[in-house]
C-alpha cells in the first residue's frame, strides 16, 4: 500500500458506513461486528488527523471532511470495480474464428461442440462455412479446415483425415435383403462450385464397374444435401462414412456392400494464427481435433448430435 494512502480496509469500512451514515448498517453489509467498524473508523481518523463522523446520541453524521472523502472513495472504488470487471472479461473470454466445410460443420463438428465447451468453457468459437479453396479466399480466420485432395501451398497445412467412401441408400429402395441395382438407380452427386465431383467415377474405377454410367442423376451443392436426399429415398449416394455414422447405426441409411474406397479428397488443418494468443488457441483447438479423430463419438453426446445444434451459425 502506498504510504500516503490510509489502510485499504479502513477505507472500505468507511465507504460502507458513509453510504448510510450508520455504523450498524455498515457492520451488517460487511458481516463484521459494530466494534470492528468503530475501530476501523477511529484508525482512519487518527491517520487523517481529522474526524470523518460526528457522533451523537442519535447516531453518526459525516463531517465536511468525511463528505469530501466519501465522494473520492466512492469514485475510486467504482473505477476499480469497472477496471477489474473489464480485465476479468478480457482474460476469461477468448474467441477462436474458424472456417469449416458446410457438411463437416453440420455433421462432424456440431455433435462434438458440447465436448469442446465442457473442456474449454472460456473459449468462444466463431464458426463460418464460407467457400474457400486456397489461402487467398480466407478472410479474418485463426484457422481453417479445408476440403481438398492436397495440402494448401505457402502455409502451415497438415492432413486431418482422408475420406472413406461407402455406397448407401435408404432402406426404402431395398427389396427385402436385396439392395437397389445400380443400373436402375438414380445416382446422387455433389457439386464443387460449378463442377460435379467425380465420386462415382472414382468409385466405379476402383471397383471395376464398367456397366454403370456414373454421370446421370441428381446433383446438389453440398454433401449434406446429398445425404438428406438419400435419407428420403431419392437415390444412391457415395458418402464419406464419417458423415453418416449416426444414420448407419440407426438403419435410416444402409450400405449396399462392405466395400470402402479411400479418398482422394480429405480434410486439412490450416493454421493462420497471427500472434501469440492466437497461436496458443489454435494449438489447443488442433490438439482437441486430433483427440476427436482418434476416438469415436461417445454415446453421451448423442443428444447434441442434431444439425439444429448450430442453427443460425452454420449454413447448409
Amino acid at each position: 500500500m502506498h504510504k500516503r494512502l490510509p489502510p485499504l480496509n479502513s477505507l472500505r469500512v468507511f465507504a460502507a458506513a458513509a453510504r448510510t451514515e450508520s455504523f450498524m448498517q455498515a457492520c451488517e453489509s460487511l458481516y463484521v461486528t459494530q466494534g470492528a467498524v468503530s475501530r476501523q473508523i477511529k484508525q482512519l481518523e487518527e491517520w487523517l488527523g481529522v474526524p470523518v463522523f460526528y457522533r451523537t446520541h442519535r447516531g453518526v453524521q459525516l463531517t465536511p471532511a468525511g463528505r469530501q472523502l466519501s465522494t473520492a472513495v466512492e469514485t475510486a472504488f467504482q473505477h476499480i470495480e469497472t477496471v477489474v470487471q473489464n480485465l476479468q472479461h478480457s482474460n476469461l473470454r477468448q474467441q477462436l474464428v474458424i472456417n469449416l466445410p458446410p457438411t463437416f460443420a453440420t455433421r462432424w463438428m456440431a455433435p462434438r461442440l458440447a465436448d469442446f465447451q465442457r473442456q474449454f468453457a472460456n473459449i468462444d468459437l466463431s464458426i463460418t462455412t464460407h467457400d474457400v479453396h486456397a489461402l487467398r479466399d480466407v478472410r479474418n480466420c485463426d484457422c481453417v479446415i479445408a476440403f481438398s485432395d492436397q495440402a494448401w501451398a505457402d502455409c502451415d497445412c497438415s492432413a486431418l483425415m482422408v475420406e472413406q467412401h461407402v455406397m448407401l441408400s435408404s432402406p426404402l429402395l431395398w427389396n427385402g435383403a436385396q439392395p437397389p441395382r445400380l443400373e436402375d438407380a438414380t445416382l446422387l452427386h455433389v457439386m464443387d462450385g460449378n463442377v460435379r465431383m467425380p465420386m462415382w467415377e472414382h468409385w466405379c474405377a476402383a471397383q471395376g464397374l464398367t456397366d454403370v454410367n456414373p454421370k446421370p442423376g441428381l446433383s446438389f451443392s453440398t454433401l449434406d444435401q446429398v445425404i438428406n436426399a438419400a435419407l428420403v429415398g431419392a437415390g444412391v449416394a457415395i458418402v464419406d462414412e464419417t458423415m453418416v455414422t449416426k444414420e448407419l447405426a440407426a438403419g435410416s441409411l444402409r450400405a449396399l456392400s462392405d466395400v470402402k474406397v479411400a479418398g482422394p479428397h480429405g480434410y486439412w488443418f490450416v493454421n493462420l494464427a497471427r500472434d501469440a494468443e492466437s497461436r496458443a488457441l489454435v494449438a489447443l483447438f488442433r490438439d482437441w481435433l486430433a483427440s476427436q479423430f482418434d476416438a469415436p463419438l461417445a454415446a453421451a453426446t448423442a443428444a447434441a448430435s442434431q444439425p439444429e445444434a448450430l442453427d443460425g451459425v452454420l449454413t447448409a
